[in-house]
């Protein structure tokens, strides 16, 4: 059991403590709970198959090729630029950043991944943000956090070499 599971129980613990003690109506509450566990489940069962998949048609030995330790600073832009491509929500980019580092992609990389798909997460600037937004705001934006990928995994990269926070594990 890993320490944000931990964490996260504690604080589920505190809230229903809180709520038993101010005495409110459970019913919103757990009706909430269940519309978000029936959205979420099927979510992370696709979700995992699909970085199955993932794990299986990208060889291990490209994944830590080009975004393991061994790539040094080129891991940067490979993991900004399939943060970019990665057309779909947290399940399925998350699921993915679990395929890479079971296959051997060092944190910065990572970081890297996740903060690109973030900041430029392509669905969400051709379904949302261009038709809503227009093409100058997107231009400014994506100018203005350009960098943001890379100073974070950069910023990984160093944080590493000072403190060993150990590798990514997935479960």
């Amino acid at each position: 059991m890993s320490i944000g599971f931990i964490v996260l129980l504690v604080l589920l613990a505190a809230l229903v403590a809180l709520a038993v003690r101010q005495r409110l109506d459970p019913g919103p509450t757990l009706k909430r709970f269940l519309e978000q566990f029936a959205k979420l489940v099927p979510r992370m069962l696709c979700a995992l198959v699909a970085a199955g998949f993932i794990a299986q048609l990208i060889p291990r030995e490209t994944i830590s090729g080009y975004l393991g330790d061994d790539a040094g600073l080129l891991a940067l832009p490979v993991a900004a630029a399939t943060g970019l491509m990665v057309p779909a929500g947290p399940v399925i980019a998350f699921a993915i950043a679990a395929v890479f580092a079971k296959a051997g992609a060092s944190t910065a990389a990572l970081v890297t991944f996740v903060t690109s798909w973030s900041v430029f997460a392509a669905h969400r600037i051709f379904i949302y943000e261009l038709p809503l937004i227009g093409a100058s705001f997107l231009r400014l934006r994506a100018v203005s956090v350009l960098f943001a990928p890379f100073a974070a995994g950069a910023l990984a990269m160093l944080v590493g070499l000072v403190a060993s926070f150990g590798t990514p594990s997935p479960m």
